[in-house]
């Protein structure tokens, strides 16, 4: 029995490592890109980019299975024939698609996008690659400034860590009160809280034109106002990255078990940052964070291995993994996937606990500085509250 996993980053590392500890007897062949070592992407931001990890530092061990460096340009759902960047061609008994995200890039009908990004002033930070940019940036000026586009978890992290390593930075945001929809209003309210001491910040607006200088980049913002900086960068979240014929924006729709749904019955699973999943009485959502990412690769290893009569059936994927962010002194915490609920409730106000519900199942949790509490609750995610007589 031959296996591929395409893909390896924390989902294809964590369903290879799942396959093998089963014991099943199957051959593995884990497909990273073109010239790539695998990494820990958590390591981009917190190491590479602010100078305190070279770039082979975030190198992640070793698995046991083989590793082929060769991208995949596409797949042939009904044979499970891969192809490669090389030419090549592969077929498989079953396949793990674990080829991650992208990051989402400013529109291209901002006037300057191209040319500041020619000019090396507008970047994401996603890649290794997009680390050492920054990195080689701010480390010819000190202390340099720095305009952060975004106001999620890796803008709000990547701040902080700039900040504490003597960077100046200023946030710029499309939402008035950044992250609400993603956390909550009271967590959201307390990670902005976080960062006016510490940042200029120009909430509620949106870039217009780019302007790249020799020494500088300026970004427009609607209604006149003008932000200047060393460099700029964008962190508007990520979309999926799937190989031929899942390209595109839309990622790969995954069944309950994590079987791609173009599929069912080929022996295709998907997860991580590529696989868009449907919560039973929401609408579809995405999970892409490292530990929810190491979750679904096992859990769609040990489907996979079901599927083949080699395990038990590990039931429905429902998103519990936690998340967390240190931001100014502070650790942002949650778990599950927040977007999902329709309500929240205030569970503890010191620390900050806030329980994300879709009618009367909880379905994520948010707070500042409240690990134990989250690790308390997570048992209770996606179990419906008893009906009171």
């Amino acid at each position: 029995m031959k296996v591929g996993i395409i893909g390896a980053g924390a989902t294809g590392i964590s369903a290879a490592k799942t396959i093998q500890v089963s014991g099943a007897d199957i051959d593995v062949e884990l497909f990273t890109r073109s010239g790539e070592q695998p990494y820990n992407r958590t390591l981009v931001n917190k190491g590479v980019a602010i100078g305190l990890l070279e770039p082979d530092q975030t190198a992640l061990p070793p698995t046991g299975v083989e590793t082929i460096a060769d991208t995949v340009r596409g797949i042939d759902p009904r044979s499970r024939d891969v192809h490669l960047d090389s030419g090549q061609s592969r077929t498989y008994d079953a396949l793990v698609i674990a080829s991650g995200s992208r990051p989402r890039t400013l529109d291209e009908t901002i006037l300057g996008r191209d040319q500041a990004l020619g000019a090396g002033r507008l970047t994401n930070l996603h890649s290794i690659a997009d680390a050492v940019r920054v990195r080689d940036l701010i480390g010819t000026t000190r202390p340099a400034r720095v305009l952060m586009l975004g106001g999620g978890l890796v803008a709000s992290e990547t701040a902080s860590l700039l900040t504490d390593a003597g960077h100046d930075v200023a946030l710029i945001t499309r939402a008035l009160l950044p992250g609400a929809r993603a956390l909550g209003e009271e967590t959201a309210r307390s990670l902005l809280n976080l960062h006016l001491p510490q940042h200029a910040a120009y909430l509620g607006r949106t870039p217009t034109a780019i302007r790249s200088h020799a020494d500088r980049i300026t970004v427009v913002l609607d209604d006149g106002p003008r932000a200047e900086g060393d460099l700029a960068i964008v962190a508007h979240g990520t979309m999926p990255a799937a190989p031929a014929p899942w390209t595109g924006s839309d990622g790969i729709p995954v069944d309950d078990h994590l079987r791609s749904l173009h599929a069912p019955h080929q022996r295709i699973y998907a997860a991580g940052g590529v696989a868009v999943h449907h919560y039973p009485g929401h609408s579809s959502y995405r999970i892409d964070h490292w530990d929810g990412s190491v979750a679904q690769g096992a859990h769609a290893a040990r489907a996979l291995l079901h599927d083949l009569g080699l395990g038990d059936d590990p039931g429905i994927y429902l998103p519990s993994s936690p998340f967390s962010a240190r931001v100014h002194g502070h650790t942002l915490v949650g778990a599950g996937h927040p977007a999902l609920g329709s309500s929240t409730r205030i569970v503890s106000t010191d620390p900050l606990l806030t329980a994300h519900y879709l009618g009367d199942t909880p379905v994520a949790l948010t707070g500042i500085d409240a690990a134990a509490l989250v690790r308390d609750w997570i048992p209770r995610l996606h179990q419906r509250a008893p009906i009171r007589s």
